[in-house]
């Protein structure tokens, strides 16, 4: 996989309307910076994220040692003005090609250094803004964003906090917009574009707000759950055949529950015996 590709998770309508709930201002407002930041789409055409290698920035994070050689390579200039003359934003053009080289090569000078000088995604953020953003480092914040326009999305509603603009998102003041999220210098270009795009997504997708909008409230399709696989159960053994148990003889008792012993019938010699006896009872004397 490229330097710059991940999962890119995409983000709904819907969370687009709950930022703007949050910050209090329309919908349309925060589309219109992304519409004019990136066209509102995060990742180039080979599906790696959109960034925008800034050398005067470069410059500012690399340590002392190492600005001298960086500004003889071109990959470092000493101001905003002086990239901008360098002609190197024509040399980066809108493509994935000349950016991600020119950042290869910044990476391969100083990491730290060039991770903090580019701008990162749809909302087109500058990497020395991640702890802002609710990143450690900016290479954490560029692996998060590549992971999902909701971290993208997050990060943005913090860094418009974090610049104090949400009175202006509100009032749709867009050259406070500029000055302070873009750092100004830009006369009033950006601006003019944002406002222009705004106007259009309150005609168009937004033009509902705040009753309803496209796909309002609905979930993303789920995909279907396989029936859950009949319960298996051990098989049980079978119960091996007990002789019948014989009935229990019987004592047998009296009325009163004293025992009392069984009668039993004579044998032979006590019948010869009794014989006998009747014999000579009955004998004349």
């Amino acid at each position: 996989m490229m330097l710059g590709q991940g999962r890119a998770a995409a983000i709904t309508d819907d969370d687009m309307a709950a930022l703007a709930v949050d910050l209090g201002c329309h919908p349309a407002t925060l589309e219109a910076i992304a519409k004019v930041e990136s066209a509102g789409f995060g990742w180039f055409d080979d599906g790696r994220i959109k960034i925008l290698p800034e050398p005067h920035k470069f410059d500012d994070y690399l340590p002392t040692a190492k600005r001298e050689e960086a500004l003889k390579r071109g990959l470092a200039t000493a101001s905003y003005n002086a990239t901008k003359a360098s002609g190197h934003y024509k040399r980066m053009t809108t493509k994935a090609g000349p950016r991600y080289e020119f950042f290869a090569r910044m990476i391969a000078f100083d990491e730290r250094a060039a991770y903090m000088a580019i701008s990162v995604g749809t909302y087109q953020i500058m990497g020395f803004n991640h702890e802002v953003c609710g990143y450690p480092t900016a290479k954490a914040m560029f692996e998060g964003f590549v992971e999902s326009e909701a971290n993208q999305l997050r990060s943005f509603g913090l860094f418009l906090s974090d610049k104090g603009l949400r009175g202006a998102l509100a009032r749709e003041d867009f050259d406070q917009v500029e000055l302070k999220y873009n750092g100004g210098g830009l006369g009033g270009s950006y601006a003019k574009r944002m406002r222009a795009e705004a106007a259009a997504l309150k005609r168009g997708k937004w033009s509902k707000w705040p009753s309803d909008w496209p796909g309002k409230g609905k979930a993303p399709a789920q995909s279907p759950q396989p029936a859950p696989a009949p319960a298996q159960h051990a098989p049980q053994p079978v119960p091996t055949p007990q002789p019948a148990k014989a009935a229990p003889v019987l004592e047998p008792t009296r009325n009163d529950g004293t025992f009392q012993a069984p009668a039993s019938e004579p044998g032979p010699w006590a019948q010869f015996a009794s014989f006998l006896a009747n014999l000579f009872r009955r004998s004349p004397k």
